[in-house]
C-alpha cells in the first residue's frame, strides 16, 4: 500500500481536504495548513482564553508563532491541519501531527513495556477555539484524523505532551475516542501529566 508523505500534501492538500456539516448545520472544512494562512492562524491563536491556554501549551499565542507555524510546512515531521468554518471563514480547530518521537517520550514509554517506532507511530495534538468547545467537533473530525494517520502508514498514536490529569474533560474525550492511559508523569509546569496510546490507527 502507497503511503502519502509532506511533499504530496504541499503539492496536493485536495487530498486531505474534508466538508463535515454540524448538528447546527454549519459546514466546517478540515484541511492542511497553509502558507497563506498566517494572518487567520494568528487570529484563532490570540482569541484562544487563558483556560484554553494553560491545556494548550505555546510560547506565545500572536502573529509571530502564527508565522513560524506555517513556515515550517513542508520543513520538518510536522502536519497541521485546521478546520474552518465556511460561513464566517474563521478557523474553529488546529490538528497537530508528529511524526517523530523525542526520545524522552521513548523512555517513557519503555517504562510502560510499549516501544515506540516513528516509522508507525505518531504523536497528535489538538486545539479547539473556546466558542466551538463542547459540540462534539473534536469527536466529529476525530475519525478523519485517524484515516490521515493511516495514509502515512501509522498504525499507533500517542498524544503530544500527553495530557494534564486535570483536565477532566480532554481525558474523558480521549477515552471515548480509543485512548487507553499507560502511565503518569510529571510534566514541566510541575503538575501531573496522563500518556495514552490509541493502538490502531
Amino acid at each position: 500500500m502507497m503511503h502519502l508523505n509532506l511533499s504530496d500534501v504541499l503539492n496536493n492538500p485536495k487530498l486531505l481536504t474534508f466538508k463535515v456539516s454540524l448538528p447546527s448545520g454549519e459546514t466546517i472544512t478540515l484541511r492542511p495548513l497553509e502558507h497563506s494562512d498566517i494572518s487567520s492562524l494568528a487570529q484563532f491563536l490570540e482569541k484562544l482564553s487563558p483556560k484554553t491556554r494553560q491545556y494548550y501549551i505555546l510560547d506565545s499565542y500572536n502573529f509571530s508563532t502564527a508565522e513560524e507555524l506555517c513556515d515550517a510546512i513542508n520543513r520538518y515531521d510536522k502536519l497541521r491541519f485546521i478546520a474552518e468554518d465556511n460561513s464566517a471563514k474563521n478557523f474553529v480547530a488546529l490538528f497537530e501531527f508528529s511524526f517523530d518521537i523525542p526520545k524522552n517520550d521513548e523512555e517513557r514509554f519503555l517504562r510502560y513495556g510499549v516501544k515506540l517506532n516513528p516509522k508507525t507511530d505518531c504523536r497528535i495534538g489538538l486545539c479547539i477555539a473556546d466558542e466551538y468547545q463542547n459540540k462534539g467537533i473534536g469527536s466529529l473530525f476525530f475519525p478523519y484524523l485517524l484515516g490521515i494517520a493511516k495514509l502515512f502508514g501509522q498504525k499507533r498514536m500517542i498524544l503530544w505532551g500527553g495530557v494534564f490529569a486535570i483536565n477532566k474533560r480532554a481525558l474523558k474525550f480521549y477515552e471515548k475516542n480509543g485512548f487507553k492511559k499507560l502511565g503518569v508523569f510529571n510534566n514541566k509546569n510541575g503538575g501531573e501529566s496522563i500518556d495514552m496510546m490509541i493502538f490502531k490507527a
